[in-house]
C-alpha cells in the first residue's frame, strides 16, 4: 500500500499539463516533419549535382571525341590537346583523360589518370556513369565511349559535388535547432491561448459550492467545443441549482410541517403526565394521540411522494398507460363521496390513447385533481372529467362549479403547504395540487389551471402521447 501510494505520489508530481504535452507534441510534429523535409531535399540535390556531374563529363567527353575524330592518326595532338583540357579545367575536379586507339589499347593518360591505368569497362558499362576508387578520400566519377577514331573515358573527382549537396544538408540541420526552439515557442503560446478557456471554467468551477451556484461558467462566444462544454456544463448546474432549492425548500417544509404535529402531542403528553387520571381519562388521551399520529404519518407520506415526484420517473416503470380505464377507475373510486355529498360526477371521453409513464402516478394524479374538485365543490354541484387526444398528446381536463379561486390563490394554487382562502379549515395539508404539478412534470406534460372566484375551476392536463410501438393504445 505504502509502495503504491509513492508511485502515485511520484507520478502526479511529474505528470505534465495538457499545455507542456501539446508544446511537446507540436515540437515532435515539427522535427519529424522538418527531418524528412531535409531528408528530401538533400536526396534531391544529391541527384541534382549527379546529373550536374554527368552533364559536365559527357560534355567534355563528347567534345574530345570530336577532337580524335577530326585528328586521326595523330596521337601527339591528342596528348596535347588532353593536356590543355586538363588544365583549363577546374582544379577542383581533378579532370583525367584517358584516350584509347581502335584496339582498346592505352594512347595517353592525363590528370588525374594519368599513370592510373584503369583500362575500359566492359562493353555493357560503356556509356554509363560509375564509381572508380584511386585512393582518395571521395570516389572518382568515370564515363568512357568508343569513337571512330578511337575511345576516351573521363574522370572526375566526386568531393565537389559531395559537397553541394553535404551544404544543403548541413543547412538543414544548423537550422533544426532554432526551428524547434521556434516551434516549442509556438506551440507553448497556441496551447496557452486555446487552454485559457479551460483554466477560466476550472476556476469558477472552483469558486461554485452547495452554497454559492448562482455564478455560470464564461463563455467566449466562439460557438467551438469549448462554448459547447460550457453551456453543458452551465445546464448542468442549472439542474444542480434547482435541486439543491427543492432540498432546501424540502428541508424547510418538512421542519416547518413536522414542528406543530410534534409540539402538539408533546404539549399532550405533558399535560397528560402532569397529574394521575383515571384509565378512561388515558383511553381518550391516547386515542386523541392517534389520530395526531395519523395525521403527522399521512404528512409524512405526502411529503415522501412529492419527493420521489421530484426525482423524476424511473424508466422500469415506464409503460403505456391507456387513459381511458384509468379515469374510470379514478371515478369509481371517488363516485360514493360524491353520491353521499350529492355532487355529479362524470366522465367524458373516450380519449381513445395511451400515455407513456407510470399507472400508480398517474392515478395519483388525476386522483388527487378530482379529490381537489370534491373538496371545494358544494353539496349539489358537479364535476366533469373529459379526456381527448389528438396525434400528439392527450388532454385531460377536471372542471367543477364550485367556489373557484381569486388571482391570488391560483398564484401559490401548486405551491407546498399552500391551500387556498377558501378552503374548509383544517382539511388536507396542501400537497396535493404540488405532488400532481410534480407528477406532471415527471412525465413531460403540462397542468394550468382557469378559475374565478364563485365561478369554479378548471384544471388542464396535456401529456405525451405514447407511439404506437409502445404497446397499448396509441
Amino acid at each position: 500500500m505504502r509502495r503504491g501510494a509513492a508511485r502515485t505520489r511520484l507520478r502526479s508530481r511529474f505528470r505534465l499539463s495538457i499545455g507542456a504535452r501539446w508544446t511537446l507534441r507540436y515540437a515532435a510534429v515539427m522535427l519529424v516533419t522538418a527531418s524528412a523535409f531535409s531528408a528530401y531535399v538533400y536526396e534531391r540535390a544529391e541527384r541534382a549535382t549527379e546529373k550536374d556531374a554527368k552533364t559536365l563529363i559527357k560534355l567534355q567527353l563528347a567534345q574530345t571525341l570530336e577532337f580524335l575524330d577530326a585528328h586521326a592518326e595523330q596521337p601527339e595532338e591528342w596528348a596535347a590537346f588532353a593536356r590543355r583540357q586538363v588544365s583549363a579545367a577546374d582544379p577542383d575536379l581533378r579532370l583525367g583523360i584517358e584516350i584509347f586507339d581502335p584496339a582498346d589499347r592505352l594512347v595517353f593518360g592525363a590528370g588525374s589518370a594519368y599513370s592510373a591505368g584503369l583500362g575500359l569497362p566492359a562493353e555493357q558499362e560503356l556509356g554509363e556513369l560509375r564509381e572508380v576508387d584511386l585512393g582518395r578520400n571521395y570516389k572518382f566519377l568515370a564515363l568512357a565511349r568508343r569513337g571512330e577514331a578511337g575511345s576516351v573515358q573521363i574522370l572526375v573527382y566526386s568531393r565537389i559535388f559531395a559537397r553541394s549537396a553535404a551544404r544543403v544538408r548541413d543547412a538543414f540541420l544548423g537550422a533544426l535547432p532554432v526551428l524547434l526552439l521556434l516551434t516549442a515557442g509556438v506551440g507553448y503560446a497556441l496551447s496557452r491561448g486555446s487552454l485559457r478557456p479551460i483554466r477560466t471554467i476550472t476556476r469558477t468551477a472552483q469558486r461554485i459550492s452547495a452554497h454559492q451556484l448562482d455564478e455560470s461558467i464564461p463563455q467566449t462566444g466562439s460557438g467551438d467545443e469549448l462554448d459547447d462544454l460550457a453551456t453543458t456544463l452551465n445546464d448542468m448546474l442549472s439542474r444542480v441549482r434547482d435541486g439543491v432549492e427543492r432540498m432546501k425548500r424540502f428541508s424547510a417544509d418538512a421542519a416547518h410541517q413536522l414542528r406543530t404535529p410534534l409540539t402538539a402531542l408533546q404539549n399532550e403528553i405533558e399535560v397528560t403526565l402532569a397529574k394521575p387520571r383515571s384509565a378512561l381519562e388515558y383511553r381518550r388521551t391516547l386515542e386523541d394521540m392517534l389520530v395526531q399520529v395519523d395525521t403527522f404519518t399521512e404528512t409524512v407520506n405526502g411529503m415522501l411522494r412529492l419527493a420521489q415526484s421530484e426525482g423524476g420517473l424511473d424508466p422500469a416503470h415506464r409503460v403505456a398507460v391507456d387513459m381511458d380505464p384509468l379515469l374510470e377507475e379514478v371515478i369509481d373510486f371517488f363516485s360514493a363521496l360524491a353520491e353521499d355529498r350529492k355532487i355529479d360526477l362524470s366522465f367524458t371521453g373516450p380519449a381513445g390513447a395511451a400515455v407513456l409513464g407510470d399507472p400508480i402516478w398517474l392515478h395519483q394524479l388525476f386522483a388527487n385533481l378530482v379529490h381537489n374538485a370534491l373538496e371545494y365543490t358544494p353539496e349539489g354541484g358537479k364535476i366533469e372529467v373529459l379526456a381527448s387526444a389528438d396525434d400528439a398528446e392527450v388532454t385531460v381536463t377536471v372542471r367543477d362549479d364550485g367556489a373557484g379561486m381569486s388571482r391570488e390563490d391560483r398564484e401559490i394554487a401548486f405551491q407546498r403547504f399552500q391551500r387556498g382562502s377558501t378552503s374548509s379549515a383544517g382539511n388536507g395539508m396542501g400537497l396535493g395540487l404540488a405532488l400532481a404539478r410534480e407528477i406532471v412534470r415527471a412525465h413531460a406534460g403540462t397542468i394550468e389551471i382557469d378559475s374565478e372566484l364563485g365561478r369554479g375551476s378548471t384544471f388542464r392536463v396535456r401529456l405525451p402521447r405514447a407511439p404506437a410501438t409502445a404497446g397499448g393504445t396509441a
